[in-house]
């Protein structure tokens, strides 16, 4: 009988048999009609082709026969997933895009200004266009209600599905988890490694869930009550596949899932947990401020249909703007939120009773009204505190969130609506007329040339600023502070905040040059929301820059305030650096899709879509009717 080396040897020879003759076959019924360059010439009738597919049939019988007979596997393990192979070739196909860039043409002879910016223009919006193609796979597909009630989320669904919407697919998704019977939605929220999976296993009261001092989630893991432990992960396509309770950690673990490679959606666990019970679900979310920025994306699309958030903050780290952004985002949202030091037990008592001070002072200041902060720990040691702030603080709130679950659904169902009642009107008004529409191309195409030379410089310019910002502030500190004045933590804040804000409006003006043909409107509503500097320094901050002569002052001062602040000012920079790169690459992929948008059909496609617009968008001024302006107001604030 044959090894298993001769098993797999021959099944190997017989597929690339098969594959190979499928292929020479598959190429004699014609090239694509719309193919720009065809391959063949003088195609066979189709007579001759079933006949060569009734020969192939026999083929197959022969292999199979032979392979039943002796054992040998069909599958084999070194099956390539089709999707990964196609994002793949599309790599390979950029890399021939951007052989069409001016300098390498130059190398065939002389080349006029005017060709040059035509291929410059040719190889980006190519680029782009491979690039739209390459996600399309990756994309979350839309589910659709079934039998819902609520007519007016079902429209809703309907119409972002027809007009791909894309960009309110988080949201409606939040929207249409009730339809599964959730009621109310409590996240886990936080930095990366700040406790928020050991928090959620104190929650369930069983270890439920990985830990570790590494990064370790590395998708949204949603906890339900159910009778008995069920384990699901769904990927990006909508399948679900069942997990041991053992495997858990290969599917949620940044170690056993590094960079999300099973393209997991999220991971779904019925779980008997009292805590559960009504209809509760409890999410834990990748870490923000890693390296691994596909996990700070999930969290971040998590947050709209998060009911009550946790932010858990390490005790013995520092105050980050990601802290920050999180409880901005909760009450942008109109959700509720605790906030919680973890973590206690590492750290002294007088010292963690000055950080939850300080803590509770930064975070009332950002958001302009009393906050409460919490200690807690997981250790047995400390499970009588814990206790308490889950009888007390947790379930407070938790009942007061629920009680508004309801108003904020219907909130957020305005919100929605009225969102993409906007986008419906922007869309209809920005029907290019015919003449508009043959000079789009060359227009468009420029615009796309000019972000992508200027992303990556943009990019250098935020590194820089992480790289040398300490440096620039201590020095000016140093060098431009008076003899006997004594500089406080507002003087730091200021000088920090004015260097970013001065690197913020090198890049707004660059991309707003770059898009001066597009329309201003548009531009302006994706340039919205850079995110805020916010320093993190050291509590109740005071130096004196000294008196005599300057000679030995300065020198003095400046080694102080590298001892005291370096260490703050880059892990500031650093932070606000990652935020800003986020904020940039998600700016210039709005603004390319905007840039292409009036050339991506034909105007005839055009007239016709502009009626399904119009129809659309009657029906949800229809349901909308006429809202208190108000409502609308106070429902505008809310981004969630």
């Amino acid at each position: 009988m044959f090894s298993d080396n001769h098993r797999r040897y021959l099944a190997t020879t017989l597929r690339h048999i098969e594959r190979e003759v499928d292929e020479s076959i598959a190429q004699l019924r014609g090239d694509d009609k719309d193919a720009l360059f065809r391959h063949y010439r003088h195609f066979p009738p189709q007579e001759r082709i079933d006949t060569l597919m009734a020969h192939m049939a026999r083929l197959r019988a022969v292999m199979r026969r032979f392979m039943d007979t002796y054992q040998i596997d069909y599958q084999h393990d070194d099956l390539i997933e089709a999707s990964w192979n196609f994002e793949t070739r599309l790599a390979l196909i950029r890399n021939a895009v951007y052989e069409l860039r001016p300098r390498n043409l130059r190398g065939y002879g002389e080349i006029s200004t005017e060709d040059e910016q035509a291929c410059r223009a040719l190889s980006a919006e190519l680029a782009m266009l491979l690039k739209t193609m390459g996600s399309e796979l990756r994309r979350e597909p839309l589910r659709l209600p079934t039998g819902t009630d609520d007519a007016p989320l079902a429209a809703l669904a309907e119409i972002i599905e027809r007009h791909r919407l894309f960009e309110y697919r988080s949201r409606l998704e939040a929207l249409l988890a009730r339809e599964q019977g959730d009621r109310m939605e409590v996240a886990l929220l936080g930095r990366v490694s700040s406790g928020k999976s050991s928090l959620v296993n104190a929650l369930l009261g069983h270890p439920l869930l990985p830990v570790g001092a590494v990064p370790v989630t590395t998708v949204v893991t949603r906890i339900r009550y159910g009778e008995t432990l069920d384990i699901r992960a769904m990927d990006v396509e909508g399948v679900m596949e069942t997990v041991a309770p053992e495997n858990l950690r290969s599917y949620v673990d940044e170690a056993g899932n590094p960079g999300n490679r099973r393209r997991l959606r999220e991971v779904s666990i019925h779980f008997p947990a009292p805590i559960l019970q009504d209809g509760i679900v409890l999410a834990d979310t990748p870490g923000l401020g890693s390296l691994h920025t596909h996990a700070s994306a999930h969290a971040l699309d998590y947050l709209p249909r998060c009911d009550m958030g946790i932010v858990a903050i390490d005790a013995a780290a520092t105050l980050m703007p990601q802290d920050l952004d999180i409880v901005r985002a909760l009450r942008d949202a109109g959700a509720h939120w605790l906030v919680v030091l973890t973590k206690a037990d590492t750290v002294a008592g007088s010292a963690l009773e000055q950080q939850r001070e300080y803590v509770t002072q930064v975070l009332g200041e950002a958001l302009q009204k009393p906050i409460t902060v919490c200690a807690v720990s997981v250790e047995p040691e400390h499970r009588a505190a814990l206790k308490t702030w889950l009888d007390n603080a947790f379930r407070k709130n938790l009942r007061e969130a629920a009680e508004q679950a309801g108003i904020r659904h219907r909130h957020r169902v305005l919100d929605l609506a009225n969102r993409v009642r906007t986008t419906l009107q922007q869309a209809i008004a920005e029907q290019p007329a015919s003449a508009f529409v043959n000079d789009a191309p060359a227009v468009h195409a420029d615009i796309l040339a000019d972000l992508e030379e200027v992303q990556p410089a943009l990019h250098s310019l935020i590194r820089r600023l992480a790289e040398r910002g300490p440096e620039v502030i201590i020095e000016e500190m140093a060098t431009q502070t008076p003899a006997g004045v004594t500089l406080t933590e507002k003087d730091l804040s200021d000088r920090a905040a004015a260097l970013a804000d001065a690197v913020v409006r090198d890049v707004l003006d660059e991309l707003r040059r770059v898009t001066r043909d597009m329309d201003p409107d548009t531009v302006a509503q994706v340039l919205r929301g850079v995110p805020p500097f916010a320093a993190a320094l050291p509590n109740k901050f005071c130096v004196s820059a000294g008196s005599g002569p300057r000679l030995w002052r300065r020198p003095l001062l400046r080694r102080h305030l590298q001892r005291v602040l370096d260490d703050r000012l880059t892990q500031s920079f650093d932070g606000y650096a990652n935020e800003l790169n986020h904020w940039l690459d998600q700016s210039v992929l709005q603004l390319r899709h905007h840039a292409m948008e009036s050339a991506d059909a034909p105007l005839s496609e055009r007239q016709t879509d502009i009626h399904v617009l119009q129809a659309d968008l009657e029906r949800l001024v229809t349901w909308l009717g006429e809202p208190d302006p108000r409502a609308s107001a106070s429902i505008s604030q809310r981004p969630g």
